[in-house]
């Protein structure tokens, strides 16, 4: 990402900004900055020659800067679930580039964490430890204001949804190896520390690539549910079959067009299903298995009959009668 240094006409501290914007939020004083103002933009990070200056790292504003990402955690988590209820394949691009207008200050802390960090290794991931240290123990206050164990579950399984499509893609965004180093190290520690919770680090753009993946969402659950992986034999027979059948028709595009609004919703609500290992099990059983069988038996049209029928019944028990 290209970036320029420039001074707040508010608080006169300097910081990075992306090249090409023409306002941001302060990271230090949180007014906001014109940055086509005379005098705001004070060093182009490239030089005439078109290479980036040699940057110079000092410890300081290294540990300055994870100080302030840790004391705006909390902050960077603000309207988790109103953020996750919004997000769609229509709104997702507007819905992310909001939260990171909002939470400019937190991720450009980060950056200058990177950029001034040692090199070593125990001193890097003793940065990512405390990183995702902070969202964890943020994560943890919030669980502890619920009462209920069924409430509990919906607020983790929010915060799951709400790393993984906005901190993690956020923090990819910053670029280079530390980023993803570091939204590694958060679903790792994420993972050991909530139940149920193995989230993965995406950018933005593989998850609005995913959005063309939308009637793999259930059966990936499936598998994944019943120890069968995400790249078993299984999965891969329903995604050609996406591929190579569905999408050929102008029929079968609308078809996956349609299913992909609901698809991202019926796995969240059957997570919170009391009983959805049963229904991980009976979904298999009734409809999964069956289509594979189609699909090995060359029958494309069942299996997509099949997994329609799925589709609606589970259209008919999730999104309807006021679930939430």
């Amino acid at each position: 990402m290209e970036t320029v240094l420039i001074k707040c006409p508010h608080c006169n501290e300097e910081m990075q900004a992306p090249a090409g914007r023409e306002s941001i939020l302060c990271m230090f004083c949180g007014g906001r900055i014109d940055l086509t103002a005379a005098g705001v933009v004070c060093q182009e990070t490239e030089s005439a020659s078109g290479t980036a200056p040699e940057k110079k790292r000092d410890a300081g504003k290294c540990y300055e800067n994870l100080n302030f990402v840790l004391e705006h955690v909390e902050g960077a988590c603000r309207d988790c679930s109103a953020r996750v209820r919004a997000f769609k394949k229509d709104s997702y691009h507007e819905l992310f580039e909001r939260y990171k207008e909002e939470n400019y200050a937190f991720y450009t802390a980060i950056k200058l964490v990177f950029d001034n960090a040692p090199d070593d290794i125990e001193s890097l991931d003793g940065i990512y430890h405390q990183i995702a240290g902070g969202f964890i123990r943020e994560q943890e206050a919030a669980l502890a204001q619920v009462k209920k164990k069924n409430e509990k579950f919906t607020v983790q399984m929010d915060k799951n949804m709400f790393m993984a499509v906005y901190v993690l893609p956020s923090i990819k965004e910053i670029g280079g190896k530390k980023a993803d180093e570091l939204a590694d190290a958060i679903c790792k520690e994420w993972g050991k520390s909530f139940k149920d919770s193995n989230i993965i680090a995406s950018d933005y753009d593989s998850i609005v690539k995913g959005f063309k993946r939308k009637l793999c969402y259930v059966t990936t659950a499936v598998c994944r549910n019943l120890n069968k992986g995400s790249d078993c034999e299984e999965l891969r027979l329903i995604k050609e079959f996406r591929d190579n059948y569905l999408s050929a028709t102008e029929e079968g595009r609308a078809l996956i067009e349609e299913y992909y609004d609901i698809a991202p919703t019926l796995v969240k609500r059957i997570a919170k299903d009391a009983g959805a290992q049963a229904k991980y099990i009976w979904l298999w059983n009734h409809y999964l298995a069956p289509c594979v069988a189609y699909i090995r038996a060359g029958a494309q049209e069942e299996c997509r009959e099949t997994y329609c029928e799925m589709m609606e019944e589970l259209r008919k028990e999730y999104m309807s009668g006021g679930r939430k």
